[in-house]
């Protein structure tokens, strides 16, 4: 990293200055606060430098133009975001999808339950008000119900 690169994520606040130097602990926990899509990556370095030999390379890198620095890079900040994952799953903001899945899937067990009960709760009641046969009018509502709780689970496994 260049000099006016630390200078500018110092004047921005991500790095935290003693003096002239870096205090690396101070600055590990403003990382911890700051989104890391706050934090600006490395200057891109011109065309004319990168393509200068310094020294022909022994082993060819494992990706193309990925330097030492450049995983480094990669790799603080995945655990930059591997951090803000754990603390706002610590502090609720973030939760397992599988208990989220179970939880919807609870409910809507219930209410399928419900509602597949309905024709035996209330068909006679409508067949009394509406003139119709008892069997007549629970087979009609436990079909509707059924076809709309099939739609219901089609959009559901989609989740």
């Amino acid at each position: 990293m260049s000099h006016q690169y630390i200078g500018k994520l110092a004047k921005s606040g991500v790095l935290v200055m003693r003096g002239k130097k870096v205090d690396f602990r101070a600055s590990d926990m403003v990382l911890d606060d700051k989104p890391v899509d706050d934090v600006e990556p490395p200057p891109v370095v011109p065309a004319r430098i990168a393509q200068m030999p310094s020294r022909p390379p022994a082993d060819p890198p494992a990706q193309p133009g990925a330097t030492f620095g450049e995983a480094r890079r990669i790799e603080m900040v995945f655990r930059a975001k591997l951090r803000r994952l754990e603390f706002e799953t610590k502090q609720g903001r973030l939760i397992e999808a599988e208990a989220v899945r179970r939880r919807i899937a609870e409910h809507v067990r219930a209410l399928r339950d419900g509602l597949l009960g309905l024709p035996d709760r209330i068909s006679s009641s409508i067949a009394a008000e509406t003139g119709m046969e008892h069997r007549k009018v629970h087979v009609l509502l436990t079909t509707e119900i059924s076809r709309e709780l099939d739609a219901l689970a089609t959009a559901i496994g989609g989740i």
